[in-house]
Parts: C-alpha cells; sequence; structure tokens
C-alpha cells in the first residue's frame, strides 16, 4: 500500500534533446504504474479534478491526472459538462459518481509536488489545484496528446487558416501575445508580466537565422499591439477570439514563441516544435514567482530569452 501524505484530507462534496532527468520521471512512473494494477482495480480507483480556471489552467489540470492516475493505476476522467469538452473530443469524459472520495491539493501552482506520487489507494481522489508542471505528465505524453484532439470545426478552422496564408508551406512559428488582463496594474504588480517588444523580436530572429523563410503566424488578446509593433511580410496575425480556434493555430504551427499564460504554453507543447518562453515570467522576485519553479514550469529543452 502507497504511503498516505500528510496533506490527504476528506471531501465530502537544447531544443530536441530530452534531458536526463525527463527520462528518469517517464521510467520510474512507467515502472511504477506497471506495478501490482490490474484492470479489477482500474475499475474500482477513480480519479478527477475540480475544474479551475480557463482553458490554459484546464489542459494543466487534465493533463497532471492523465500522469498521476497513470502512476497509481486509477481511471482518471471528467464528467460531459466540463469545458474542455468545449474545445477537445475528450475520451475519458464520462459521468460517474463518486463514492469514498477524497481530495487532495498542491503545494504550489507551479511547483511539482511530491506529495502526489504517494496517494493511499483506499479511495477515490478529486484533485484540487492547478498543477502547472510538465514532470506531472511526462510519462504519458502521447496519451495527452491523443486526449486532446481538436473538435473538427477548430480544427478545420486552423488548417484552412494556415493553407490560406502560407500556400508555399515555408515553416511555420506562432507567437502568442498576451497582454490585455496581464496588463494592469494589479496583475503586473503581482508578478503577472508582459513580454517585451524586444524578447519577441529577438526570438523571431533567431527563427529567421535558423530556419529557413519561416512564416510567423501571431495570436493575440491584443490586435492593436501586434499591428502597430509587428509588421513585416513574414508576419500574419490571426486568430477570432476563440479559445478553441486560436488553440489549434497554435498547436499546428511547427515552431513556437511563447510570451506568457498557460494558454501559450500548451499551444507550444502540442505543436511539439522548438519552443522559445519569456525568462521573466513570472517577474522574477515577484509573489508570483515564489509561487513557481522554472524547472517544473518550463521543460529543460526549450530555450528562454528575455
Amino acid at each position: 500500500m502507497a504511503v498516505t501524505s500528510p496533506r490527504q484530507r476528506s471531501n465530502t462534496t537544447g531544443f530536441t534533446q530530452i534531458s536526463t532527468h525527463e527520462q528518469t520521471i517517464e521510467k520510474e512512473t512507467k515502472r511504477e504504474s506497471s506495478n501490482n494494477i490490474t484492470e479489477a482495480f482500474k475499475q474500482t480507483h477513480f480519479m478527477t479534478i475540480s475544474g479551475n480556471g480557463r482553458l490554459g489552467n484546464q489542459m494543466f489540470e487534465f493533463a497532471s491526472m492523465l500522469g498521476i492516475a497513470a502512476r497509481h493505476g486509477y481511471t482518471p476522467f471528467i464528467t460531459p459538462r466540463h469545458g474542455l469538452n468545449e474545445v477537445f473530443d475528450i475520451p475519458e469524459s464520462r459521468d460517474i459518481r463518486l463514492i469514498n472520495s477524497k481530495s487532495i491539493g498542491e503545494v504550489n501552482a507551479g511547483w511539482y509536488d511530491v506529495n502526489l506520487e504517494h496517494l493511499s489507494h483506499n479511495s477515490n481522489w478529486t484533485l484540487q489545484g492547478y498543477y502547472q508542471s510538465w514532470k506531472y505528465f511526462n510519462n504519458v505524453k502521447n496519451l495527452v496528446k491523443k486526449s486532446f484532439k481538436f473538435k473538427d470545426s477548430f480544427l478545420q478552422y486552423a488548417k484552412d487558416v494556415l493553407k490560406r496564408f502560407n500556400p508555399e508551406k515555408r515553416p511555420t512559428v506562432s507567437i502568442h501575445i498576451r497582454r490585455g488582463d496581464m496588463n494592469s496594474g494589479r496583475e503586473l504588480a503581482r508578478g503577472y508580466s508582459v513580454a517585451s517588444l524586444e524578447y519577441v523580436k529577438k526570438a523571431m530572429d533567431y527563427f529567421r537565422k535558423n530556419i529557413s523563410s519561416p512564416i510567423f503566424f501571431v495570436v493575440s488578446d491584443d490586435r492593436g499591439w501586434v499591428t502597430r509593433y509587428l509588421k513585416g511580410n513574414d508576419v500574419v496575425l490571426t486568430g477570432n477570439g476563440s479559445p478553441g480556434g486560436d488553440m489549434a493555430i497554435l498547436a499546428n504551427c511547427n515552431h513556437s514563441i511563447v510570451s506568457t499564460g498557460t494558454y501559450g504554453w500548451w499551444g507550444a507543447w502540442l505543436a511539439g516544435g522548438q519552443v522559445i518562453y519569456y525568462k521573466n515570467f513570472p517577474t522574477p522576485g515577484s509573489w508570483l514567482d515564489k509561487r513557481y519553479r522554472k524547472n517544473d514550469y518550463y521543460p529543460p529543452h526549450w530555450l528562454g530569452m528575455v
């Protein structure tokens, strides 16, 4: 039996190189997941999530649930009413009424919490947190990608956009620019930084130097800023404001430039190519920065710039 964490509580309600640390997590988790797990166990032990935040946050929660459930041999699920079902055809979506259920939180949103490796197997579990670390689901990367299957309408929209503006089939690089909600005085003071123009141009120049004739597809909540500052024959401002449609564009580009926030993070992760991220998110030394560990949040093969 696994060791029970003291935090469990009852609830009545280099770009392409994979690091040694990543490989170790994957091997250890696969070994643990395969030990003493039977089909009968999986049919009686379930895990779900509470569903916090918007799309990017929900994707972290769901993906982490898949990885944690695999480690323990549990059956993961979300309800058909969960918001992720509006964007993806989630195969783990089903109605299950949990009994003997407990919930568990996390140390911090952007930390890998080792306590989740030691759950009691005497109950079903609901994960109540944000779980924003690639380490939670590094053991089930293929399953995560399979589960995040875009609905046909979003996927077709993204393919049409990319084909219309890139008939020559040049290498595509997505740029996600998030400014709106993070650009307020309150959020900036807490550490929700906004990527600088210098960073974006530096990242674009990197791809221009290292990839032959790239074309940049920009998705942003501040189209005016993009129109004013990111001009060029190789730049396309796209997106329709739909969380599903814009995410599908990001995910179907070859490479990615990430500004701030979980939405752009997931577009880059799903795309799977070379990724440049903004190193000053969260703002160093801020309230938010103390709740994130950069090596837990950003995969080690992504390249940070400022």
